[in-house]
Parts: C-alpha cells; sequence; structure tokens
C-alpha cells in the first residue's frame, strides 16, 4: 500500500529576499539636485571619483553646489629637503589641474551654476597661483572662500606682494581670505570687485591697503594687522555692519565715519602705535605701545558692541561715539582715559550692559584697580542720562548695578588670586527711564 504524498505547501522553506539590483539603490534613486547637495560635502577629486559607479553618477561633479579643491594636494615632494639651504618645490600634476579645469568651463558653458567654491592653495608658487587663479574665474561663485597655508620649508624666491592682484569673479557676492601667508597679500581687483556685498579678512599680518568696493555692506576682520591708512569710509561707502576682532590699527588715531553703519562690533581691537614709532608720534618707551584715540561718527548706527580681553587690550586714550540712533550698547571690559558718547537724547539707547573686571594689576599688564573702572561707567552712564544732574547719576543706577568677588588662578605663579566684576544693566536701567 502506497502512502499518499504529502502536500509540498506544509513542509516548502521561504525563499531568501533577493538582493536588490542596482537600478532598486534608493540612494542612486535620488533626485540629481539631492544627490549633488549630498555629494558637496565631498572634496571635488573624489565627487568626480564618483563617475566611475554607474551611468547615473558619470555627471555628478558637473552638479554640485559646491566646489571644494585643495590645490596643494597635486603637488608631490614638496618642502623634501636637499641640505639645510635647500628645499624641493615638488612636481605639479599639471594634467590632473587641467582636468579641474576643463570641468569648470563645461559647467560654465552648461550654465551649472557653482554656489560656492573653497579653495586652499600656497599663494606664493606661482605654478600654483596660476591654476587657482584659472578656476576662481572659471568658477565664477557666488561665494569664494580662499585659504593660503603657511609657507613651511618653502625656499624658493617668493613675489612681492604688489606684483599680483586677485581677481574677483563678476558672479561673486561674498569673498573670504583666511590668508596665513604673512608675505603675500593681494590686491583685490577684477569685473566682480565692485558688486562685492560681504567680505572677510583673516589672518592677516600686514595690511597696508585696502580695495576700493563700493557695493560693500559688510566687513570682518579677524587677527589682521592693520598698517597702512584706515579710512573705510573712502573704501567702502555704503557699509553696514563692520566687525574687528583680535585687530591691531597701527596709528595714534582711528576715525570711523561711516554714514550707513548700523552694526559696529570691536573685540579686542588695539589702536596703538608700535612702541620707538617716533615717526609717526609714538613712544620712545619700549615698554609698550602708545594707547590711541578712536572717534565713530555713525548717524544710523543702532548696535555698539566693544570688548577687551583682561590680558590683552591695549588701552584707550580716548572713544568718542555719536550715534544719535543707537539702540543697543554693550561695552565689556575696555578701558578709555576718556569717553565721550552722544547717543541722542534720553530713552534712545534702551537695551545691553556696561561691565568690567578687575584683579587689582596683580596678574596682567592692562589691569587696572575696579577704581578706575567705577569712575569710568559714572562717565559713561552720565552721558547716557543727561537729564539727570551729574552728582545725581550713581544713587539712580545703582539699583542695577552688581558687584561680583571670586578668586581665579594666576597664569604665571598658579596662586589663587581675588577678582571682581562690576555691571550696570542698561536694559533695566533704561527701562524706567521715560522718553
Amino acid at each position: 500500500m502506497k502512502m499518499a504524498r504529502s502536500s509540498g505547501s506544509a513542509t516548502k522553506k521561504p525563499k531568501p529576499a533577493a538582493a536588490p539590483a542596482a537600478d532598486d539603490d534608493r540612494f542612486t534613486a535620488l533626485p540629481l539636485e539631492l544627490r549633488a547637495e549630498i555629494a558637496s560635502f565631498l572634496p571635488f577629486p573624489e565627487v568626480a571619483r564618483l563617475a566611475v559607479l554607474s551611468r547615473p553618477w558619470r555627471s555628478i561633479h558637473l552638479h554640485t553646489p559646491v566646489v571644494d579643491l585643495d590645490l596643494d594636494d597635486f603637488l608631490y615632494f614638496a618642502g623634501d629637503i636637499v641640505d639645510h639651504k635647500t628645499s624641493l618645490p615638488g612636481l605639479l600634476d599639471d594634467d590632473a589641474l587641467l582636468g579641474v579645469r576643463d570641468a569648470l568651463l563645461r559647467r560654465a558653458r552648461d550654465g551649472t551654476a557653482v554656489d560656492v567654491l573653497q579653495l586652499d592653495y600656497s599663494a606664493g608658487d606661482p605654478r600654483i597661483r596660476r591654476h587657482a587663479d584659472r578656476i576662481i574665474a572659471l568658477a565664477d561663485a557666488s561665494e569664494v572662500v580662499l585659504s593660503v597655508p603657511y609657507p613651511f620649508f618653502d625656499a624658493r624666491p617668493r613675489p612681492a606682494a604688489a606684483t599680483w592682484a586677485l581677481d574677483v569673479p563678476p558672479s561673486t557676492r561674498y569673498l573670504e581670505l583666511n590668508w596665513n601667508d604673512y608675505d603675500l597679500a593681494p590686491a583685490i581687483a577684477g569685473p566682480g570687485a565692485a558688486a562685492l556685498r560681504e567680505m572677510e579678512l583673516n589672518n592677516m599680518e600686514e595690511l597696508r591697503r585696502w580695495p576700493h568696493l563700493p557695493s560693500l555692506r559688510a566687513l570682518t576682520l579677524t587677527t589682521v594687522n592693520v598698517k597702512g591708512p584706515f579710512a573705510p569710509a573712502a573704501c567702502f561707502p555704503l557699509l553696514e555692519n563692520l566687525s574687528m576682532c583680535h585687530t591691531n590699527i597701527e596709528h595714534a588715531r582711528v576715525d570711523i565715519l561711516l554714514p550707513a553703519l548700523k552694526r559696529l562690533y570691536m573685540d579686542d581691537v588695539d589702536v596703538s602705535l608700535p612702541a620707538g614709532d617716533l615717526e609717526r608720534g609714538g613712544d620712545e618707551d619700549d615698554d609698550g605701545p602708545c594707547c590711541g584715540d578712536i572717534a565713530v561718527d555713525a548717524p544710523q548706527l543702532e548696535v555698539l558692541e566693544v570688548k577687551g580681553t583682561l590680558e590683552w587690550t591695549v588701552e584707550y586714550k580716548s572713544f568718542t561715539l555719536r550715534a544719535p540712533r543707537l539702540r543697543r550698547l554693550s561695552w565689556c571690559g575696555q578701558y578709555a582715559e576718556r569717553v565721550a558718547i552722544d547717543a541722542g537724547w534720553l530713552g534712545g539707547v534702551s537695551k545691553g550692559k556696561i561691565q568690567f573686571v578687575s584683579n587689582g594689576e596683580r596678574e596682567e599688564p592692562y589691569s587696572r584697580d575696579m577704581k578706575y573702572y567705577r569712575a569710568q561707567m559714572l562717565q559713561m552712564l552720565q552721558e547716557l542720562l543727561p537729564d539727570l544732574l551729574p552728582e545725581t547719576v550713581a544713587d539712580v543706577a545703582r539699583p542695577y548695578m552688581t558687584v561680583e568677588t571670586y578668586t581665579v588662578e594666576a597664569e604665571s605663579t598658579g596662586e589663587m588670586i581675588p577678582e571682581e566684576r562690576l555691571t550696570c544693566n542698561l536694559t533695566a536701567l533704561m527701562s524706567t527711564r521715560t522718553r
């Protein structure tokens, strides 16, 4: 007697799921614009390598909104030491760089815009700079960020700063220069210079001349040493935002006369002549710089922030301000022998604070005893409260002033030293005043 064959459906094992085909790749299935946006986080040579993945990726490098390039990656054996006086200039892969330029040329012809160009290169090498200048022109990006590294182990002859210019493309509206090469400072020119709206300069040891940028609205200086004339009104007549951080202006007097300026930020800005600079009125004493005078005349200014770090900022001989539309004032740590503020009639300044920190001249070279800071705060409050008699200002402001006492560790000795912080809350004080 034969046994009945059992149905296969009861014992049949499920088949394993098939691996997704290439056409089912979710990343590749994304729209080209989104894939190009994601690929923009990669350096441009790596974006170009994605072209070998499949047909949908073949032209991805022609669509990325950001082009990120380090031209020193195309230089081999640079800086190898031959002897104590000679280092190799390196071998430059011109063919690869010509390929990059060809890709940018295709984009320019196809109308595929580059939004942001991030370019690192050694400006002291004329071979690299020649490629860099052409790449900047071909990209014609709306934002250009250029970074120049320190010229380590570079024994080659270096051109003078005045022998070459950085040509800004026509479409560029934002320019950022991270210029760590202290021996080179480009002159900003080209068809796009007149249309620039924002510029940021970082790490410039010697800034001796300013470009004329008639459309510039915002300027940021970070770790810049200004040796040439400082007259922003002549170069940037429409400037609305000026930010200076860790910047030294080597002049006895600085005048900031900007009719359209709305916001001014000064963080550790030293205005002084180097010690021994007798030709320009410097101090003969080599113990320190000669502090200078600052005058700000900005009829549209709404926000002023001044900050001085206890251990770094040089004191001002005087600070004069005329800003009838000023609404916010934040003044922290910067000492000035004389302060004159014209902020319009009562009620103009409605927000901000005045703050000073002192450790009694024990630790930092520019730290004064708190009695000097109290006198400056009182002088500033008298200017801000013109309706009050000078002898009554202290009593009116006292409820809005706080004093904090604490200890900090001295960097030189490691001992704990007392420190005091004095703050006047202008926001609270001015809220009690009638317009």
